[in-house]
């Protein structure tokens, strides 16, 4: 099989496991995902729906089957879907501007980058979409302070998760390692 086809569907599987089985809040793989997608597919539409698609698939399993109870009907999105979607779709944008080589250096500043933006994008989302602050200055700043103990874990979880993404893909995608079809691993000398 193709490898291109094999990060797909690894990602992918990678993203749904990362949010479904018990977690710290907020140590998912998700933006990983997308700083990898966003290196490793030229196609601009390709990195964008890896993602995408593994958040979608992880949220029907979570607001259908984990949370089922919270809902009376079958949920495709959730009110806060496009911020959060929005979040991911701006770390493929600092991923495809960051990461032009695997360093560890680029690998660290894309992910800090991506899970700041994604903090500011998906808590602004927040307090803008729910009554639960006040629409004011106060108000956000409010909801950003009482986000920050969940920030923490989202950082500690991207970079780890970040590290490791693009350490397997270095490793898989490099002349040194190769599947060959009878799906043995052989590493060249």
């Amino acid at each position: 099989m193709n490898k291109k086809i094999i990060l797909i569907v690894a990602l992918l599987i990678i993203g749904v496991l990362s949010r479904i089985i018990p977690h710290p809040p907020n140590v998912t793989a998700m933006i990983a995902i997308a700083l990898l997608a966003s290196h490793s597919f030229k196609n601009k539409w390709v990195a964008m729906l890896i993602p995408l698609t593994g958040m979608w698939i992880s949220d029907l399993m979570i607001n259908n089957y984990l949370y089922a109870g919270y809902y009376d009907k079958f949920m495709f999105f959730s009110s806060g879907s496009l911020w959060v979607y929005g979040g991911i779709l701006f770390a493929v944008l600092i991923g495809k501007v960051l990461i032009k080589h695997i360093k560890l250096s680029t690998v660290f500043l894309s992910s800090l980058s991506a899970s700041f933006f994604f903090f500011i994008i998906t808590n602004f989302g927040v307090w803008l979409s729910s009554m639960i602050y006040p629409k004011s200055l106060l108000g956000l700043v409010e909801c950003y302070t009482l986000a920050v103990p969940f920030f923490g874990n989202a950082l500690i979880g991207d970079l780890i998760y970040s590290v490791v993404l693009f350490t397997s893909y270095s490793l898989v995608f490099s002349n040194r390692f190769e599947l060959n079809t009878a799906g043995n691993t052989k590493i060249n000398q």
